[in-house]
């Protein structure tokens, strides 16, 4: 039985899955297992994903395109690990990524989820900046305005996942939904080092952002007794401010920049270091392909 598993559901991320699946290759702690779940994709992810000989890939492909948060159930129902890794298709690890989040659950048996800070990268595997918070809300009106933690970057015990299933009909804020209906009782911790590189920038972004807004206001109106009438509606005007905000510059081919004011800047030397980092994540081993 390895220690963790790596959860990564696939749906037509052919141009970044090798990537990827290298990330979890070079690895500095190695008893994991790689749980990859097709979403019924049409490009060549199953190919590239099965390109793989590593006996620790398993590739799970029904053909059937039933949607992330119900992908998100089967890992944790498949997984063979004590913990489960969260990242996405078009993400990369940082090398040390298990290793550190391993460490503090077995320093800190009382957390339950451990996320971490995470580079901004783009189409093309460039850095851009670093985005991550330590200021977490710990009540459910502070929640509505925002749970600063990088989904793909979460590690959890899979009892706890069990415990604590996404909602299969949210497709587009399923981790929201989660945190707002644990934040008062579950036990966080964000580590500060970035350990993901999540790909973001030159990538379309505003239909993404537009849906997962539409999936906010549902949560607000699920969640309106309890946070307050005032609260709701202040909630429901940001959305609609942020989604305007997201329409102009889209339509301006200027959404990147929006995306840039998200993160930190790095300085020159920050992000060669990352670069450098970026590119041992994803250094090739032929002995990994069939």
């Amino acid at each position: 039985m390895p220690v963790v598993t790596v959860g990564l559901p696939v749906y037509n991320a052919a141009p970044y899955l090798a990537d990827t699946i290298h990330s979890v290759l070079n690895q500095t702690f190695q008893d994991w297992e790689l749980l990859i779940v097709d979403d019924g994709s049409t490009d060549n992810s199953v190919g590239i994903a099965r390109s793989f000989s590593d006996p620790r890939i398993k590739v799970i492909a029904d053909g059937l395109n039933l949607g992330l948060p119900i992908r998100l159930n089967q890992i944790s129902q498949l997984a063979q690990g004590l913990l489960i890794a969260r990242m996405d298709a078009d993400d990369i690890m940082v090398d040390k990524r298990l290793q550190v989040q391993i460490d503090y659950f077995g320093k800190h048996p009382e957390v339950d989820v451990v996320s971490s800070f995470i580079y901004t990268i783009d189409k093309h595997n460039k850095v851009f900046g670093i985005r991550g918070s330590t200021s977490l809300p710990n009540t459910l009106k502070g929640a509505i305005c925002g749970v600063p933690i990088a989904h793909p970057t979460v590690m959890a015990r899979k009892n706890w996942f069990l415990e604590h299933p996404y909602n299969p009909t949210n497709f587009r804020g399923q981790d929201i939904e989660l945190w707002l209906s644990i934040i008062e009782t579950a036990k966080f911790h964000v580590i500060t080092d970035s350990l993901l590189f999540y790909r973001e920038i030159g990538l379309p972004y505003t239909k993404k952002y537009l849906q997962t807004s539409q999936a906010v206001r549902t949560l607000l109106k699920k969640y309106s007794k309890k946070i307050g009438h005032r609260n709701t509606l202040l909630a429901f005007l940001m959305t609609y401010v942020k989604d305007g905000l997201y329409i102009l510059f889209h339509l301006f081919n200027n959404e990147d920049w929006l995306l840039h004011r998200r993160s930190k800047v790095l300085t020159t030397l920050e992000q060669q270091h990352a670069q450098e980092m970026l590119t041992q994540s994803i250094q090739r081993n032929l002995t990994h392909r069939l």
